[in-house]
């Protein structure tokens, strides 16, 4: 029987929005309309969750071509969420964070269990790359 419990978290921020990548064989329902194309891939809203930092965002530039310098941020986000969390998905961070913007998960997710008579769930930390500014809403 999977964990149905989602446990208590404070967090100052508001809650961040959580977007998987739309395809035909995915059951989406739409709620306002909310979407995002980033890079010419669509995405839509699943839901909401908690977060907050567990570590410091870092800038860095990488060169994906010679003589094209792009800026980069990485940070890691800690969440008590159940929801399902896959490398590839957006992130929206609220505008009243710092971190305010789309991010995309990238791989090294772990997740931390707590062995009672059940094995429970407490954080999913996830390692997050600022996406390009040319991602639209």
């Amino acid at each position: 029987m999977a964990q149905s419990f989602e446990y208590p978290m404070w967090s100052p921020h508001p809650k961040a929005k959580l977007y998987k990548r739309y395809t035909a064989d995915m059951p989406i329902e739409l709620k306002n309309g909310e979407s995002v194309t980033v890079e010419k891939n669509r995405y839509v809203l699943v839901g909401r969750f908690r977060w907050i930092e567990n570590t410091p965002q870092d800038n860095a530039t990488e060169q994906p071509l010679d003589g094209l310098l792009v800026s980069k941020s990485y940070l890691t986000i800690k969440t008590n969420s159940l929801k399902k969390f896959a490398c590839g998905d957006i992130v929206e961070l609220p505008q009243d964070s710092r971190f305010y913007g789309l991010w995309i998960i990238t791989e090294g997710q772990t997740t931390d269990i707590v062995y009672t008579p059940k094995a429970i769930q407490t954080y999913q930390y996830l390692p997050l790359s600022s996406v390009r500014k040319y991602a639209t809403i």
